[in-house]
């Protein structure tokens, strides 16, 4: 699986532009997938100049593109010196695993009284759509769907708000789940997922708390797994 941190471009996939999407926009999700997807491995150093022809856009909205992905660290760059992929950071990673599990048990409590059968539907909607692609290489698309799993836990407890505020903080941790995907069981998140959605059903917090912190904080267990089979993507 390891590409070249030297190539900066030949991996590199490019995304249609959508329609009313800006420029910036569009910049940043192109970099973000190709470094989620690991066709920009940690450490690569990547051009403006080269960027901006692959993407046919001026140079500014890269510039401003790389500014926005080193805010939620998925760049660093360095003055004089380059743009770099960042290596994934574990301490980061860990406490946005923490941030998560301590949300997330408060949400799933909130779930259990507010459940109704629109939401068993969108939930159980979501897990086929997850099983359906788990064997295939949308890799990316299984992090979405298992974003949105999450995501529709929080709009069920009402709390969108908070979700906005953490979905960015998130993506750097994201990484490590996509790459998990990439290396690791995928079957996982699907069996834990389906037993969330049995304990929801069930109103059943005693099981659902436990089951959602070990869902979570089982990114901790991987990355010693990751790490130790790919020390040079890791901080």
């Amino acid at each position: 699986m390891a590409k070249s941190k030297n190539n900066n471009a030949d991996n590199i996939i490019v995304l249609e532009r959508d329609i009313n999407e800006s420029i910036g926009d569009y910049a940043v999700r192109c970099l973000e997938y190709n470094i989620m997807t690991m066709n920009l491995v940690p450490g690569t150093f990547i051009s403006e100049k080269i960027i901006s022809e692959m993407l046919s856009i001026s140079r500014t909205p890269i510039r401003e593109a790389f500014s926005r992905l080193e805010k939620i660290n998925l760049i660093e760059i360095y003055p004089q010196k380059g743009t770099m992929v960042s290596l994934i950071d574990t301490s980061i990673v860990e406490e946005t695993s923490f941030m998560r599990m301590v949300f997330e048990k408060e949400i799933i409590k909130i779930v259990c009284k507010n459940i109704e059968e629109k939401d068993i539907k969108l939930i159980n909607k979501n897990i086929e759509a997850y099983e359906k692609n788990i064997n295939t290489h949308k890799l990316y698309e299984l992090l979405k769907l298992d974003n949105e799993f999450h995501r529709i836990l929080f709009f069920i407890a009402d709390k969108k708000l908070t979700y906005n505020l953490i979905k960015d903080s998130i993506k750097h941790f994201n990484r490590v789940r996509i790459f998990n995907m990439l290396e690791m069981d995928r079957g996982r998140t699907l069996i834990e997922h389906k037993n969330i959605l049995e304990y929801i059903k069930e109103k059943n917090t005693k099981k659902l708390l436990p089951l959602i912190e070990s869902h979570i904080t089982h990114v901790k267990d991987d990355m010693v797994f990751l790490k130790s089979k790919f020390p040079e993507y890791f901080k």
